[in-house]
């Protein structure tokens, strides 16, 4: 993983021309069968996104952005006001229900502005993460630049991929094999409880960003006016108004519920797919291609995986705007069955079946 940056430092991918991945590990002309794959792929990554670019697939998508922020913060601050009332129990659960739907997809819009697919502007930008990642969820944006800038250039990459590393789960065959104790259990059961685990995943992601911005005070002081102020939101009216217990209740069942949403969206992204050596030599289009697969295409699909069920084109074009995905991915579904380039498309029931199935022979190398 790279070294703590500054929060405020995003990770942008400009679309005028592919990053080119490959020279730390490679000289042109030491391969010439592998330079040839190259210049190939990056004629068909440069035609692609010539194509994807008359059509207008990377034009900015200002009124959406402001219309999907302006619904989240609906959202959450109606149900946060439900709960003050102190409700019966169907409107307690409705108005938790919602604030899921809030929290998860505040980190979505939060993840679009990281990425530069808001705005160009690095200030406005900045603001849009800290606000609907920092003030709303607590789930720090400056840790997850941090996480997210490795992931992004290095996905599924073994050695590289922060979401490939894992103390208890095993994702490849030599961190299975050096899976011992706790861990070795958890890796042999791993197909059954990473759906168990998942619901911890809202706590686990809230200490983390605490942990990172102890870290990194200097860098990360909006985080901490921000973060602060989500605890105070949370913890000074409901108690004041609801008490203790019905205030530390609502916050942990909240934060409960968030776990197994984002395990929906994020665990069938990659896991199963290839797993990238630390030496092997791919060029941007063919490794995103390779670790990537996308889920059904549906407008229910766009609105339940906040445009992440496109995530071929996600990670090919970073900036590309959440809400061009849907017709970048008609477009690049058709270049490649043209170019006789696999496409991975599934439901999100046959992507859990490869997910399954991966966690299943990894469980099988680990020591007994």
């Amino acid at each position: 993983m790279p070294g703590h940056e500054s929060g405020e430092a995003m990770h942008q991918v400009n679309h005028s021309r592919p990053p080119n991945r490959v020279t730390r590990r490679r000289r042109a002309g030491e391969d010439p069968a592998q330079d040839s794959t190259f210049r190939r792929d990056h004629h068909l990554f440069r035609a692609l996104r010539a194509e994807l670019d008359v059509a207008g697939c990377f034009r900015a998508a200002p009124a959406r952005a402001m219309g999907y922020g302006a619904l989240i913060v609906g959202v959450y601050s109606a149900a946060y006001a439900t709960l003050l009332a102190d409700p019966d129990i169907a409107l307690w659960l409705c108005a938790v229900v919602a604030l899921l739907f809030a929290n998860v997809h505040a980190g979505i819009l939060a993840h679009e502005a990281g990425h530069g697919a808001l705005t160009r502007n690095r200030r406005i930008a900045v603001a849009f993460g800290q606000v609907f990642n920092t003030l709303l969820t607590a789930l720090c944006y400056s840790h997850f630049q941090h996480i997210h800038r490795a992931h992004h250039p290095h996905c599924n990459d073994r050695d590289r991929d922060p979401d490939m590393q894992s103390g208890v789960f095993s994702m490849y065959t030599e961190s299975a094999r050096q899976k011992r104790g706790l861990g070795g259990w958890i890796s042999r059961h791993q197909a059954v409880l990473i759906w168990i685990l998942v619901w911890l995943q809202g706590f686990t992601l809230k200490i983390d960003s605490l942990q990172h911005l102890r870290r990194n005070p200097d860098t990360t002081r909006a985080d901490h006016v921000l973060v602060t102020l989500h605890y105070l939101i949370w913890f000074i009216p409901p108690v004041l108004i609801l008490g203790p217990t019905a205030a530390l209740t609502n916050y942990l069942v909240m934060t409960l519920l968030i776990g197994p949403y984002l395990g929906v969206i994020f665990l069938v992204n990659h896991i199963g797919t290839r797993v990238i050596e630390p030496d092997e030599q791919l060029s941007h289009f063919e490794h995103e291609i390779a670790v990537t697969r996308n889920l059904g295409d549906s407008r229910l699909h766009d609105l339940l995986f906040g445009g992440l069920n496109h995530h071929i084109e996600h990670h090919l074009f970073p900036t590309m705007p959440t809400a061009r995905l849907r017709s970048a991915r008609k477009i690049t579904r058709a270049f490649c069955e043209c170019h006789g380039i696999a496409y991975r498309e599934m439901s999100w029931f046959a992507a859990v079946g490869e997910v399954t199935r991966h966690f299943k022979a990894m469980s099988a190398i680990v020591p007994r």
